[in-house]
This record gives C-alpha cells, structure tokens and sequence, in this order.
C-alpha cells in the first residue's frame, strides 16, 4: 500500500509518525484579518520540520509523514509544500477540494458538484502543473468544512463532490466540524454519496467533546481526528486524553487520530509555540501517563492514518 505524497507515491513501509491534520502554508488573513494567520515560508516551514524530526527521531529508514489540508481557498501553495518536503526529508501529503464558504471564490459558486468531483479527481490522478513542467498530485480530500452549526447549499455541494472524488480514487476524506456536532450532517452526506465510512476522518471532534455524538459518529463507522492538541484555549489536552482514554476503553482505539492543526505563526516553535511535535512526543507522553498501552500510541499515530489514507488507487487502475 503506497501514500500518495507531493514527491510521489510511496510504500508505508517507508513512514513513521503521521500527523493527518495540519497546515505548512496557509494565509487565513483574508477572513481573520490577523497577520498572524499569515503562515507561508516554505524555509521557516521545513525548519521546524526539523524539530519534529529532532524530537521525534523517524526509525532508520523511514519518514515522519505531514497531511497538509490547506487548500486552494486558503492559499494552497503545491511547489512550496513539494520544496518543504525535499528540504525537511518529510514526507507531504496534499489536499484538494474547497475549505469552508467565507473563504469560498466565486467560482464555487457557479459550477455543479460535478465539476467540483471532477477537478479534485484530476489533482488526485493527474496533479497540479508546476512551473517546471513536472506535476503535483494530491492524495487526500479536505479539509471539506462547515461554517457554524448547519451546513450551506454550497458547502453541501463541495461535500458531494468530495465523496464523488472519493469514490473515483479511492482517496479519504477529511472535514472540518468545528465547535458543533456537524460531523453528523457531514457524515450522512457522504454515505448518501456512497463512501465508504473507513475512507472519511471527522475533524476536530476535540472541540466538541460529547460522547453520545462522538460515540454516534464511531458506531457509524467513521474515524475522528482529535485534531487540535496543544490547543489549550479551545479545550484543555487534559480534557482530550480523559475522552480519548474513555473511547480506547471502550474499544475504539482502531477509528481515533490526533493531531495539532498549526496553522498560526505563533504556533511554531521559532515563535514560540509547541510546534509540530507536539501531537507525537508531549500529547503522546500524556497519554502514556493515562495508561494508554505503547501498542495503542502506534495505533493512533502510525497504524490508524496509515489505514485511512493509503487508499488512494493509481490512475490506471
């Protein structure tokens, strides 16, 4: 089984860590207006890779695996993340699709899910056009998000055309339900696309900590990302492991993911923040002082991702 990657497919073999939800470029200032949300220097972004690697040292052979879910809206930069992955010897997986409508162009307004389906089907298969002629493929889909508490029209059809996509390549989906129990309007659109529920990854279910809703999605099918670690002022890293120690006993460990979601200047250790490393060394050393097995810190920091996103099919097959 290979992940597809901005430098090309490779085996899992080759992978260590992976971090499915974070961003190396990114500029969320159009709608924030924060320069802070400005995030996009491929050389500051390949440097602190090097911290995670530092940190967390990969085991001889293999690469610690980022999943970069900006996408064209947010300021998706392919050549930069391609150039973070050489220089941070990282490996890079690319979203592709459309991230939530107060960050929407107006083109997404005036085509059909279809349409929408199809690009995301040729940036997966065919990639994206560098300026050196040589093409950049994507290998996930999202993050698909939803503004607030109910999902837009034109939300639901980016939606649709992210499960369509799925179908055609066989590539996870990974969404955005921030705040509210959107996950479960998310997830009934695309099993009404037909996707397979182990190819769709909720995110950012650690900031709406409720098990009846956590529980509802899992029974369901479906992986969730505790995405936001680190991210105290949104919900305490104690809070997340007594949830995620709570659906591990409950015999859900094979269906959770964790990661940080940086995406802000301030998040980088350069600047002072905890960095890309964090999810993988201090998180996970919370959760070893929980009482979470080290068989289970592999299953969600290694086997889990790897499961989710190593299905995406050749373009011929």
């Amino acid at each position: 089984m290979n992940l597809r990657t901005v430098l090309g497919d490779v085996h899992v073999d080759g992978v260590d860590r992976v971090l499915p939800h974070e961003h190396l470029l990114c500029d969320f200032s159009p709608v924030t207006g924060d320069r802070n949300h400005i995030f996009n220097n491929p050389a500051l972004a390949a440097r602190e890779l090097g911290y995670l690697n530092e940190d967390v040292p990969p085991a001889p052979g293999r690469q610690h695996a980022i999943v970069e879910v900006t996408l064209r809206d947010l300021g998706r930069d392919p050549e930069g993340l391609r150039r973070i992955s050489q220089e941070s010897a990282t490996h890079v997986v690319m979203g592709t699709g459309w991230y939530l409508e107060p960050y929407y162009p107006k083109e997404v307004y005036e085509v059909s899910a279809e349409q929408h389906a199809a690009l995301m089907i040729q940036e997966i298969e065919e990639g994206v056009l560098a300026a050196d002629g040589t093409r950049i493929r994507a290998g996930v889909i999202g993050e698909i998000g939803t503004h607030g508490g109910t999902l837009s029209p034109a939300e639901e059809r980016v939606l649709r055309a992210a499960g369509r996509a799925s179908n055609a390549t066989g590539a996870a989906v990974t969404t955005h339900a921030f705040m509210y129990p959107t996950g479960v309007d998310q997830l009934s659109i695309l099993e009404e696309e037909g996707v397979d529920p182990r190819r769709i990854a909720i995110g950012h279910v650690d900031t709406f900590l409720d098990h009846a809703y956590l529980t509802g999605l899992l029974d369901r099918g479906v992986y969730l990302q505790f995405d936001t670690c680190g991210r105290e002022h949104l919900m305490p890293d104690s809070l997340r492991v007594e949830m995620l120690v709570r659906l591990i006993d409950e015999g859900w460990a094979d269906s959770l993911l964790i990661s940080s979601d940086r995406c802000h200047m301030t998040d980088l250790k350069i600047r002072g923040g905890l960095g890309y490393s964090w999810t993988v060394a201090g998180f996970c050393d919370l959760l070893r002082a929980a009482g979470v097995a080290e068989t289970v810190v592999d299953q969600l920091t290694h086997e889990n991702p790897l499961r989710l996103l190593a299905g995406v099919r050749a373009a011929n097959a």
